[in-house]
């Protein structure tokens, strides 16, 4: 009885060795190389600007967010300008110039002095790699 407990032990400790075994030869990875290594993707940015009140009353301030995105990322570490109509501000001079930190620039909007229900167009740029990226929002006093 001895003899036949064992050698039913050793059968199945062969088994599955040997179902281990080939499974390992199953899995190896194969390296495929790129056809034309010279194609290589290009990068996709995206600008993303947002307002926290859209349709703010007259008089209140309204916070401007911007990012630059690359490749699904929010990039940082660069210069965020933003531009909107301001009668006292040289055309093309920022009305708000700061540092990207933690992937967004964010700039603070006094809505006094734009008339109600008129849009007010928000611009924002990102100069990045000696390129600009440009996006916009608005908002609309009430």
């Amino acid at each position: 009885m001895r003899y036949i407990v064992i050698l039913m032990i050793l059968s199945l400790v062969s088994c599955s060795f040997y179902s281990t075994k080939k499974e390992e030869q199953t899995t190896k990875p194969t390296l495929k190389s790129n056809s034309d290594p010279t194609s290589i993707e290009d990068d996709v940015f995206d600008v993303d600007v947002w307002v926290d009140n859209p349709t703010p009353e007259q008089g209140s301030r309204v916070m401007l967010y911007g990012s630059l995105i690359k490749h699904g990322v929010h990039l940082g570490g660069m210069m965020m300008n933003a531009f909107w109509p301001d009668e006292d501000q040289l055309s093309g001079v920022p009305n708000c110039s700061v540092q990207v930190i933690y992937g967004s620039g964010i700039c603070i909007v006094e809505t006094n002095g734009f008339p109600a229900g008129v849009s007010v167009p928000l611009k924002v740029e990102f100069d990045y790699e000696g390129k600009t990226y440009t996006g916009s929002t608005e908002i609309t006093p009430r």
